[in-house]
C-alpha cells in the first residue's frame, strides 16, 4: 500500500450496535441519509439500472436495496427512476429492525421494509430483478463479501449494482475535519472515519469479486467510489441454420 492507501483497518461501526440509544441512533441515520443525497447514490443508482429495467409489457421491476437502513435512500432510487419514466418497486431491507423503524416512523410506509439477514435473506431463487447497496460492502471482511456476493447472485435474477467508498486518505482527512461541522451526531463521525478506514481499493473489490461472481465489474466512480456492477448475461445467440439431409442416391 502507498502512503495515500493505508492498510484496512477493520471494526465494528457504532451505529451498528443493537444498544446504541435511540435518540443518537436517530440522528446518525440522518447523517448517512445526508451523505447519500450529497453524493447522489441514488441518482447514480438509477442511472445505471434505468437502460436495463424498461419493459415493454408496463411490468414493475422489483428492486432489492441491502442494509437499507432507515428506507430513504430505496424510496430516493424508486423516485428517480420514475422520473426516468421507469417503473419500480424497492424493498428495504437491513439487519436492524431499529433502523427500518426509525424511517417509518418519519417517511411513513413507503417503502416496504423487511428485517432479514443479507447472507441468508428470506426470498426464493431469482425473486428479485435486481440488488442494490450503498456504503455496505465495506462492512464485511473479503471471505464474508464473497459469500455475500454468491447470496445475491442466487436472489438477484437480472443483476446488482452495489456502491460503497474507497479507502484513501483525503476521503479519510476530509471526514475527520469537515465531519464535526456537518454531522449532528458524534457516531457519524466515528463510524465516518471506520467506514474509510475498512473500504477497499478497487484492485482488492476486484479481486473479492471474480472469485464469488465472475464477470462483476467494479468502476471507480467521482469521488473516491467504487460500484460493483453484474448486468444481465447477453442473451445466447441462436443457431438458425437450416440443417440439410443428404438424399439418397
Amino acid at each position: 500500500m502507498s502512503f495515500l492507501v493505508p492498510p484496512r483497518r477493520p471494526s465494528t461501526e457504532l451505529l451498528d450496535r443493537p444498544d446504541l440509544p435511540s435518540e443518537e441512533m436517530a440522528r446518525s441515520l440522518e447523517d448517512l441519509e445526508a451523505v447519500n443525497r450529497v453524493w447522489g447514490n441514488a441518482r447514480l443508482l438509477a442511472g445505471r439500472l434505468a437502460p436495463y429495467l424498461e419493459a415493454p409489457d408496463g411490468s414493475r421491476a422489483r428492486i432489492l436495496d441491502l442494509g437499507a437502513g432507515s428506507g430513504t435512500i430505496s424510496a430516493d432510487l424508486a423516485a428517480h427512476l420514475s422520473r426516468r419514466g421507469v417503473a419500480a418497486d424497492t424493498i428495504a431491507l437491513d439487519a436492524q429492525w431499529r433502523h427500518l423503524a426509525a424511517g417509518r416512523a418519519r417517511n411513513g410506509s413507503r417503502p416496504p421494509s423487511v428485517a432479514a439477514d443479507a447472507f441468508a435473506m428470506p426470498f426464493a431463487d431469482g425473486s428479485a430483478d435486481w440488488i442494490v447497496s450503498t456504503l455496505f460492502f465495506h462492512h464485511f471482511s473479503p471471505e464474508e463479501n464473497a459469500l455475500l456476493l454468491k447470496e445475491i447472485a442466487r436472489v438477484a435474477r437480472r443483476g446488482f449494482a452495489l456502491m460503497d467508498i474507497r479507502r484513501h486518505r483525503l476521503p479519510l482527512t476530509f471526514i475527520a475535519a469537515a465531519g464535526r461541522l456537518a454531522f449532528r451526531s458524534r457516531v457519524s463521525v466515528e463510524d465516518g472515519a471506520a467506514s474509510v478506514r475498512q473500504s477497499y481499493t478497487l484492485e482488492e473489490a476486484r479481486e473479492i469479486a471474480e472469485r464469488a461472481v465472475p464477470g462483476t465489474s467494479v468502476e471507480r466512480v467521482f469521488p473516491f467510489r467504487l460500484l460493483l456492477f453484474k448486468p444481465p448475461a447477453p442473451p445466447t445467440p441462436v443457431d438458425c441454420r437450416l440443417s440439410t439431409v443428404d438424399s439418397p442416391e
